[in-house]
């Protein structure tokens, strides 16, 4: 009974993991992808005016760099993928 027991919470534990946190970081939802995106370009952005700041060298406009470094532009104060059809969250 116990073996039983033991198993059926393996395969209740998978079945929660499989449903839930797999599938958010395998196909995640609109407004993810857009919290991501976000957190990529300021991630980049500060990246490169340390670099700046730092050495002195990669000049130009690190905003921009960095979207298209990642394939984003931005509009409305949130950036957009090129690769995907643009939708409210």
């Amino acid at each position: 009974m116990g073996r039983i027991l033991a198993l059926a919470a393996i395969v209740v534990a998978g079945y929660w993991y499989w449903s839930g946190p797999y599938q958010a970081r395998v196909n995640p939802d609109y407004g993810n992808k857009l919290e991501a995106n976000a957190e990529k370009m300021r991630l980049c952005i500060h990246g490169r005016n340390y670099q700046m700041g730092a050495t002195g060298e990669g000049g130009g406009n690190a905003e921009e760099q960095c979207a298209e470094k990642y394939n984003l532009y931005l509009h409305d104060g949130k950036w957009y993928s090129y690769d995907e059809v643009r939708r409210e969250p």
